[in-house]
């Protein structure tokens, strides 16, 4: 049973290298234009609603968050593991993120309800306003917006899990000497994404 679901959390042991490169920017490219149609982009872990993002911008922003978590992850494996192929950390980071492809199509079907919600917001001028507004939410907008923060934590958690796998996979480091190094090269690719996409 447990490998059977293994390509849930883990299909590298499998696919690897340019193969995985091939399949992973298909679904990459699919994720980021379902998302440009829901007025989501996507870069690093994370996910925002921009609704006047545009064809190239929304591109711009998930290639330059790929490309910074495997260039900081190349870099890492170079400097503490044996025998790294570039080829292999390009192709399971860029399949790791196929679980985007869920938030794209989610919030693509509610985009619409959430974006008359955030311009209603956004039009209100005092605290009490705001409040008004909240009166007026349905259960049905209370449910959304739970849906929406757990599919997005779940999301998240699985994405982390993808992206330890394919660097242990890839670089054959075990142990804590990989989580630890896994933990600093999540914090540094953000870091330096967020930096690179307030420039662009």
């Amino acid at each position: 049973m447990d490998k059977d679901w293994r390509w849930v959390y883990n299909p590298f042991e499998k696919i690897a290298g340019w193969k995985a490169f091939g399949i992973g920017i298909v679904i990459l490219c699919l994720a980021t234009a379902i998302g440009y149609f829901g007025n989501t982009v996507f870069y690093g872990f994370s996910i925002k609603a921009v609704p006047s993002i545009t064809w190239s911008k929304a591109f711009l922003l998930q290639a330059t968050g790929l490309t910074t978590t495997v260039l900081v992850m190349w870099i890492t494996a170079l400097l503490f593991a044996k025998h790294v192929r570039f080829q292999d950390i390009l192709g399971t980071v860029t399949l790791a993120k196929y679980p985007l492809v869920l938030p794209a199509i989610m919030f693509l079907t509610i985009g619409k309800r959430l974006n008359e919600l955030g311009e209603k917001l956004s039009s209100t001028g005092n605290q009490q306003e705001t409040m008004k507004l909240f009166n007026e939410l349905t259960v049905a907008d209370y449910a959304l917006f739970i849906f929406i923060i757990v599919v997005s934590i779940l999301v998240l958690v699985w994405s982390i899990a993808l992206l330890f796998n394919a660097f242990k996979v890839s670089t054959n480091l075990k142990g804590m000497k990989c989580a630890l190094l896994f933990i600093a090269i999540m914090l540094i690719s953000e870091i330096v994404i967020h930096i690179m996409i307030s420039k662009i």
